[in-house]
């Protein structure tokens, strides 16, 4: 379902499509959790629909009941396979753009993360962008696209999709039952649906644990630390940023840390995040460890 902030682009790519200028490529941008995979696939199913309205698929027609079953043979969705979206899958988009539509109509093909592409199969998607067929779309979203190469982000439409303001994700928060109870919620009140995905996927009590272990620093916490880690490394990222808000509260505080213990801390915690994307066979115990025990020393 559309939040409150996506409906501007909607209207602006619903307004060039009823004039006739509506692009073969779209780049939905944005920071992560504002929902770009959400209008992503809005888009995907009105482009399919036989009878859609301001690019708002009508839920009844054929093509949207086999987009509800997930089954419609002319939409294909690319997402990444681990930490990369390789050349196999992009080279798989073009074929499948150049193929007859079975249901008769249009063909969508959606990338999501595209900012995630290695670099081959970021120049494979050049030739789709490049050579675009009638009633051919590509859909791409993507968190951060410097990543991308210019020869990309010159072939595409660029959509940017703001940030929610505080009270639109505030009601988007309380219509779905998110948030009230939540002690770290305002450190991600801005990417609602970065909360939302962790709710389907049952997370929720993990980021609280290291949202407290971040605030306690003790042996204790580590171990607790260590265990979630090591069984959900994406949330590596959420404990860092846990930690350097709190040694931004301790900056800030009358008896703060001074510039150069700040900075310091600082560079221990991103050196703590690149250990956990970067250094295969880490020990992890040990990277926790070390680091919660420099913390608890200045904090």
């Amino acid at each position: 379902m559309l939040a409150s902030w996506h409906h501007t682009p909607l209207n602006q790519l619903a307004q060039a499509q009823q004039a006739g200028r509506l692009h073969h490529a779209h780049l939905l941008s944005g920071k992560k959790g504002v929902g770009k995979g959400v209008l992503a696939r809005h888009l995907a199913n009105a482009l399919l629909c036989n009878r859609a309205e301001t690019l708002t698929a009508c839920g009844s027609c054929k093509a949207c009941s086999l987009n509800l079953a997930g089954s419609h043979p002319d939409k294909l969705i690319v997402a990444p396979d681990g930490k990369s979206i390789g050349v196999d899958e992009i080279r798989d988009i073009t074929n499948f753009l150049n193929h007859s539509a079975q249901q008769g109509g249009s063909k969508v093909a959606l990338i999501e993360q595209a900012h995630l592409m290695t670099h081959s199969a970021a120049n494979a998607l050049l030739k789709t962008l490049e050579e675009p067929n009638f009633s051919r779309y590509l859909l791409i979203t993507s968190d951060d696209d410097s990543k991308l190469p210019a020869t990309v982000l010159s072939r595409c439409n660029k959509v940017t999709i703001h940030s929610p303001s505080l009270t639109e994700a505030a009601e988007w928060l309380a219509e779905h039952d998110l948030g009230s109870n939540l002690p770290w919620i305002q450190e991600f009140s801005l990417q609602p649906f970065v909360i939302s995905g962790w709710q389907k996927e049952g997370l929720i009590d993990e980021v609280t644990q290291l949202f407290n272990a971040a605030n306690k620093l003790d042996g204790e916490s580590a171990l607790q630390v260590e265990k979630i880690l090591l069984k959900h490394t994406s949330l590596s990222d959420v404990f860092a940023r846990f930690l350097l808000s709190r040694v931004k509260s301790a900056m800030l505080s009358e008896a703060g840390l001074s510039f150069t213990q700040y900075q310091a801390l600082l560079n221990l915690i991103h050196r703590f995040m690149y250990e956990q994307k970067n250094v295969l066979g880490l020990n992890q115990s040990l990277s926790i460890s070390n680091l919660l025990f420099a913390l608890q020393k200045q904090l």
